[in-house]
């Protein structure tokens, strides 16, 4: 029985690819690294940004993140646009009962989720806390598990990464991926997916195709 649906955010709710190579390279330029392309950005965008610098440039510097906070975030916007129909869909799941979260390697996604207009339509939502090891290891989402009282067995974690799909299956938690950010079916599937969908209004076919979600919740308008 389908009871719970666990969100990545960067390019499984919002398209945020283009911000975040401007905002890479808004970086590369300030401090004379090598500017980067939308697939080298790809390839590491659900990492935290540490860790992300890291792989991009093979180090770190502190100071790249006070330049990120003063003069990177207010030019860029990371929260924005939702993919078309992702709004419908969690609309949809609540109607039929099932609870939703977001577990994502970003820092403050009750913050995020607020700015995008959909917080309300959560039960949980569980970033890089302290004392949580990033996806790909599955401590956010089975801080999320914990959280909202559910089953692996009957949970659905979507994403559109490898460390997205690799965090589910370490979890114990079947991976739905998406192709809508980039990622090739073949590289999700070899990660992990139990199932590969193009976009995130395909996940509804999933939802509708399934029995038993308990609980009906009070319509949405």
């Amino acid at each position: 029985m389908l009871t719970t649906l666990i969100f990545d955010i960067d390019l499984t709710l919002v398209n945020s690819l283009d911000a975040c190579a401007k905002g890479t390279n808004m970086i590369a330029d300030r401090f004379g690294l090598e500017r980067k392309t939308r697939e080298e950005v790809l390839a590491c965008i659900s990492l935290p940004l540490g860790p992300y610098w890291g792989r991009l440039w093979g180090r770190y510097d502190p100071e790249w993140l006070e330049y990120f906070k003063s003069d990177v975030e207010p030019v860029i916007d990371l929260n924005g646009p939702l993919y078309p129909g992702a709004t419908d869909l969690l609309r949809h799941a609540r109607n039929k009962g099932i609870l939703l979260a977001v577990a994502t390697n970003r820092k403050n996604p009750w913050l995020d989720l607020a700015k995008m207009g959909i917080a309300h339509l959560f039960d949980t939502a569980v970033g890089a806390e302290e004392g949580l090891k990033p996806k790909p290891e599955p401590d956010i989402p089975l801080r999320v598990i914990k959280q909202l009282h559910s089953e692996p067995v009957n949970t659905i974690f979507v994403g559109d990464s490898r460390f997205d799909m690799l965090a589910a299956k370490a979890a114990g938690i079947r991976a739905l991926g998406l192709k809508q950010g980039g990622t090739p079916e073949k590289d999700l599937l070899d990660a992990g997916a139990w199932r590969v969908k193009s976009y995130i209004t395909d996940v509804k076919e999933i939802l509708d195709s399934s029995q038993g979600f308990g609980f009906q919740r009070e319509k949405l308008v």
